[in-house]
């Protein structure tokens, strides 16, 4: 149960007995009433049960009084706010105790006097003990003008012989007020806890779920939502190496950014380690970017313990941006997304903004190629969940390959192609094990024969989609090199479509230059120059002059 809903549930049986206890209030004081033998001693028609239907009536009003105050407390009208409906909800039993003792003060009933007990107890349960003592003291007053008008005139006798009352009436009137207050702080202190991570400050990863699943309910699509995911990159290694207790004020410092840079009706929440994420509504694509920047920025200025010791010698934090309905059009694909976004810009280079995006979302499709679209998507999240690597390496793929293509001037068309060949070069992989993907050791020849098959398998996989169709090649010989030693058919030269030539740089040169469990990562002049000895063997030799001219002009992009 969220913790919304818990404290829902509290506040109805904290309700419900509340409801109990003035309804009963009520009821005693309209009872009183109408068996008030002096209230209709004649009838102008014998025929009707006067106290019936004055019963019935006041009945009718004391309901309705109840259901706006429950809708106003339902409605999280502010506790400490006075409004007319709290005004009418103690005003009203007042009036009736009022009412009540004026028609039987020369009755014989005993003690009326106990009658303003019960709105001093309404008043204490609903407004707490101020407002239970305030209470108490006008119903004093009451109790001693009444006993004026009883005696005609006001002596020490008045005040000595209801000094029992009176007493009581302020006792019932600060216990129970206490009660109340005491309550309402035990509430909001338990749910200031369920909300908050102690730690850095900031809303709880499940009070944020709570409010995102919230906005997509009552949210209108006019108003976008927009959700930042922030990591702070090389968190684990900063904990590692200087303890939990540094790794907790790093935290707490970042916290502190996000808390002076998110505009007032952003949600700040921690979600994850060194993760944060910040829920922005009705702003615009520009102010969530600049909100990033501003923060981006916080961090890159502030000089944090032992930061010369990081892999990038400094603290830096990577941001992931998606956007509704820009985007998604639920809060799991709004989180999805940011989580894409986010990986991408870690993958890219630390230190970094990304907007999602992904190389499908302008593809004009029919509506039963779109089934298919959504299944290949599909399949490309298995992958990632199966071996964060690929989704991280399909990224950088296709970000050089478009450089490349740009370079050797390919048409915007056939830039297109590139985009959605090198993001799903590698789909194929969806069809073989973890274990051999992610094997430390080398490889046998039974793995490696199942390993040469994922460009056929991710081919086959592609071909459904009329709109994918020139991919389809392309994938399946992103393998193929320059003299004919490739898989999966040995083609050679010009027979390897262009696209399918540069994909098989960048993915080799991304290959080199990534840690995998298996080996140590290349620095880019080393995987370069493996590059350079194999041009005219694996790879296009031309090809290679392009993509070493890609690389010097964003050589800013270099991964640690």
């Amino acid at each position: 149960m969220s913790s919304i809903k818990h404290e829902e549930k509290r506040k109805r049986e904290l309700l419900e007995n509340v409801t109990i206890l003035h309804m009963l209030c009520l009821f005693i004081m309209l009872f009183a009433l109408v068996i008030s033998r002096n209230l209709f001693a004649e009838h102008i028609f014998p025929f009707i049960n006067y106290e019936a239907i004055l019963y019935l009536a006041l009945c009718l009003i004391s309901f309705g009084l109840v259901n706006l105050y429950n809708r106003s407390y339902y409605n999280r009208v502010e506790e400490k706010a006075f409004n007319w409906v709290k005004i009418s909800f103690v005003g009203y039993p007042l009036a009736i105790a009022v009412v009540t003792m004026y028609w039987i003060r020369e009755s014989n009933i005993a003690y009326p006097e106990i009658m303003l007990l019960l709105p001093i107890i309404i008043a204490a349960s609903i407004g707490g003990q101020i407002l239970g003592l305030s209470m108490a003291t006008l119903c004093g007053t009451i109790v001693l003008y009444f006993s004026y008008l009883k005696l005609g005139t006001f002596t020490y006798n008045i005040l000595e012989s209801q000094l029992i009352y009176l007493s009581i009436m302020f006792i019932v009137g600060w216990f129970i007020g206490a009660q109340t207050d005491s309550e309402k702080d035990h509430r909001r202190y338990l749910l200031e806890l369920a909300q908050t991570d102690l730690l850095t400050g900031l809303y709880s990863h499940r009070y944020f779920q709570d409010q995102l699943h919230e906005y997509f309910q009552n949210s209108a699509p006019e108003k976008p939502l927009a959700l930042i995911l922030l990591d702070i990159n090389y968190f684990k290694y900063y904990n590692e190496s200087f303890g939990h207790q540094m790794g907790d004020n790093l935290l707490k410092i970042v916290a502190g950014f996000i808390n002076e840079i998110k505009p007032e009706n952003a949600i700040a929440a921690r979600y994850a380690g060194g993760q944060f994420v910040i829920l922005l509504q009705g702003h615009e694509q520009e102010t969530v970017v600049e909100v990033a920047q501003n923060l981006l920025g916080k961090i890159n200025d502030y000089h944090f313990y032992g930061e010369k010791h990081q892999p990038e010698g400094k603290i830096t934090i990577s941001c992931g941006i998606a956007l509704y309905p820009q985007h998604a059009s639920n809060s799991k694909e709004l989180q999805s997304y940011a989580e894409q976004a986010l990986y991408k810009a870690w993958s890219l280079s630390r230190q970094n903004i990304e907007l999602y995006f992904s190389v499908f979302d302008n593809m004009e499709i029919s509506s039963d190629e779109r089934e298919v679209l959504n299944s290949i998507r599909t399949l490309v999240s298995v992958i990632n969940a199966k071996d964060r690597y690929t989704y991280g390496h399909s990224e950088r793929v296709t970000y050089y390959s478009h450089k490349m293509a740009e370079k050797i001037g390919l048409s915007e068309e056939e830039i297109r192609w590139v985009d959605y060949a090198s993001f799903l070069h590698d789909i194929g992989k969806i069809e073989i094990d973890r274990e051999i993907l992610n094997k430390p050791s080398k490889l046998n020849n039974a793995e490696w024969a199942i390993i040469k098959q994922h460009p056929i398998w991710g081919s086959d996989m592609v071909k459904p989609l009329t709109k994918l169709r020139p991919i389809v090649s392309i994938i399946r010989y992103h393998h193929e090199n320059y003299d004919g030693s490739g898989y999966p058919e040995g083609l050679s030269g010009d027979e390897i479509p262009v696209i399918s030539r540069i994909i098989r740089i960048v993915d080799s040169f991304d290959a080199m230059t990534s840690h995998r469990p298996y080996r140590r990562n290349m620095s880019w002049d080393e995987a370069l120059d493996e590059i350079r000895r194999h041009a005219g063997t694996l790879f296009d030799p031309a090809l290679v002059v392009y993509f070493e001219e890609v690389l010097k002009s964003d050589s800013s992009k270099q991964v640690v």
